[in-house]
Parts: C-alpha cells; structure tokens; sequence
C-alpha cells in the first residue's frame, strides 16, 4: 500500500535527479515544502541541521495499524542506493535521485560496539529486534551510518535524514541516515541521533522534553524514550506533524512506540545494581551524593534511592545514577538502600549502606576519583551504555571537533 501511495512522488525522481546531481537541493522550512523536499529547521550554533522528507500520508491522520519493519537493521559497512519507494530490502530510497553511494563508517570497534549496545538500550521495551546482520528480504527499517550528506544532495550541515509522512504513519522498509563524517567518533551522539531518525519512519515527531530522543532541547544526561504526554515542537509548542500537517495533538514516545511496535514481553531477568560510593560506615555531610551502578540483560529503566526506609529520591534512565541526599538531613547514623528496576518490570536492591552523617565531613568520592557534586543540578542520567559512550565521552568529543555541548542537543 504505501509503494501505490507513494507512487506518484517516485515518478518524478528520476528527472529531478539530472538536475540535482550537480547541485546541493534546497532545504525547506517548515510550511514551505512539496512532497519530496527536505524540510529542516534552522541550524544548530555549529551551522548542523536534522532532515526529514516530506512524503504523502495514507490520508488517514493518527489511525496506524501495527509496523511490519520490526527489525533495525544497523549498518555501517556503506550502501548502494537506486531511486525508487523506500525498500531496505532493495536498497531503494526516496532521498536517492540517483544511483548513490554512502561508504563505511570506518570506526573503531570499541565505538561501533558501545553504539550498537546504545541502540538496543533505547529500543528495550519494544518489540522491535536490533541486528548488525541484514535480514535481507525481510522487512526492516535500515539505519546507515556513514557519509556526509553531499552524497545525498543536501548541504553539509545536515546530520541525520529520515522520510516523514504528512500523517506521521509508518514507513515500511524505511532508510534512514546518520552521516558520520559531520559529527564526533562517539557513540552516544550516533546513537541518539540515530534513534530519533528511526522513531520519525516509525511516525514520531520532534517534541519538547529534553531527556527523550524525539527534542531538539539542550540536556545534559543520557537519553531515553519516555512515557510521558509532551508537546511536539522544536523550540514552541505546535501540533504533531510535518511542513503544517497535523498528526496530533501531543506525543507520548513510549506510548507510540509501543503503539506501533508492540511490547516486549517475557524478561524475567532481574536488574543488578551497587552503591559505589559512598562506603560502608564512612561519614559524610549532609546534602551527599550517592553513586549507583546498575546494568540489565535488557535495559534498565530506573532506580529509587531510600534513606532509612523511606524513599527520598527516584530517577529514570539506563544509569549509572547520581542520587543528591537532602541538605537538612540529621546528623548521626543514616541507612541507605537503592532499587534498581527494569523494563521488564523487574526490581533488585542493593545491600543496604550504613554511613554517619555529620556536618563539615568531606564529602564521599565520586566513582573514577571525580568528586561529589552535592548541591548542584546533576540532572537524571550520569552514564552512558554499558559498553561505552559516556557523557563525559561526549563533551570531550564535541570539545575536540570544536563543538559546542549543544550540538547533540538539538534537532531539526
């Protein structure tokens, strides 16, 4: 069904491609675009910008029956595009006016592996398989990281492109692109960006809630998919939709993506998690930190901090988990505790931590020598996957390429 509905935009590649093949295409704001064009916001402080084509709908605004792309096929050994419907199976693709290729994404293994763990954590709750193998002629959704967006005809701020449908429906068999020779080696960027393009052919918009992959706002942890209503929008509330088209009021990743997708079931797999620091029996001032490791065969979805059997703190995420302990909390001997939960629903806790609190005590140290952040905004998320690609990863990244925190932060 959506080759016949997208078949009157795929005749008119074909000409359009001798005449962009020497040239850059235009990109399009918002409002001002033709089904085929690119339509980007504007750009990010470092002149990069995230694409999506603007594609025909199924004249069927918010009703989407359950995807068939169920696999993510992750690729980064390059590809050989034709012009022609989106079809993973058959390397063809809408944003293709030509034959065209994106080489490898030449990087190291370490990097590759902490991406693809990424990528897996995000997708956890879903029925959805993440898969470094091609399924072939199985349906999937294909995410290629490598290139630059030249090869494509778009300009060369352009990080990452998927197709988009004026009813925010799925994209069968969709391509979606991340072109790493515009950003930093690092994991967590890839796989966030990466995550975002793949959500769009799964027809979710950008929206304003800084810890959830689908926003284009500045945020200083890790991300995730999060199960909470939020308005869609770049830097202003507008309807879920592309170039004016209204999909919805408001968006709920998890909510959608389970939607489209399906949960996953049948994890009973416990988390593991630890108190690194502070120690057992050790004193510290009031207002400490409190450092816990947590790791899942799935994904870790969260933890709750408990101070003397009452919960004093909860954050969602992957973890690691930096926990801020209260200011006015009594001198004298306090027991810590923390629950680790799941995806899956699955909950652990930690042995429980006696220390002594007591005011001008040096603070507990952070893990890796760092030191306790008390009294600062530490926000959800200190870590990244579990193979690599932590925050810390990133700003030095950015850093190194001359770019500013934000880079990642937004999205067009």
């Amino acid at each position: 069904m959506r080759s016949l509905l997208v078949g009157s935009l795929v005749t008119l590649l074909p000409a359009l491609a001798s005449a962009e093949s020497t040239a850059v295409r235009q990109l399009k704001a918002p409002g001002t675009a033709s089904y085929g064009d690119i339509v980007a916001g504007p750009s990010t402080i470092n002149d990069l910008q995230f694409a999506r084509q603007y594609l025909p709908g199924t004249g069927t605004p918010g009703v989407t029956a359950l995807a068939q792309s169920k696999i993510v096929y992750l690729n980064k050994n390059g590809v050989t595009l034709q012009p022609g419907n989106n079809d993973a199976r058959t390397n063809r693709s809408t944003l293709a006016t030509q034959a065209t290729t994106i080489p490898a994404w030449n990087v190291a293994p370490a990097t590759w592996t902490a991406t693809v763990n990424c990528m897996k954590e995000l997708f956890a709750p879903f029925d959805v398989t993440i898969t470094e193998t091609d399924p072939g002629a199985a349906q999937h959704i294909e995410a290629v990281f490598g290139g630059s967006p030249g090869q494509l005809g778009m300009p060369n701020g352009v990080a990452g492109v998927s197709p988009f449908t004026s009813d925010c429906s799925v994209i069968e068999n969709s391509i979606v692109f991340t072109f790493t020779n515009v950003i930093p080696a690092d994991a967590r960027l890839a796989c966030e960006i990466m995550a975002q393009e793949v959500a769009h052919s799964y027809g979710l918009d950008h929206e304003l809630l800084a810890s959830d992959p689908m926003t284009y706002l500045d945020y200083t942890g890790n991300r995730s998919f999060k199960n909470q209503t939020a308005s869609c929008g770049e830097d202003v509330t507008r309807p879920c939709g592309i170039n004016g088209s209204t999909c919805r009021a408001n968006q709920n990743s998890v909510a959608l993506l389970t939607e489209r997708l399906g949960a996953k079931t049948g994890d009973t797999t416990p988390p593991t998690g630890t108190i690194a620091s502070p120690a057992a029996n050790t004193t510290v001032p009031p207002g400490f930190s409190v450092y816990v490791n947590a790791a899942d065969n799935i994904a870790v979805a969260g933890a709750k901090l408990f101070v003397d059997g009452t919960q004093a703190d909860m954050k969602t995420g992957a973890g690691p988990f930096t926990f801020t302990t209260a200011a006015t909390l009594s001198e004298g001997l306090h027991k810590l505790k923390v629950e680790v939960s799941d995806a899956g629903n699955n909950v652990v806790t930690t042995q429980e931590v006696t220390v002594t609190v007591k005011k001008g005590a040096a603070p507990p140290p952070a893990p890796g020598g760092g030191t306790d952040p008390a009294g600062d905004d530490s926000s959800e998320i200190t870590g990244g996957c579990a193979a690599g690609g932590s925050g810390g990863g990133l700003a030095l990244g950015l850093a190194m390429f001359g770019l500013a925190f934000t880079t990642r932060r937004r999205r067009s």
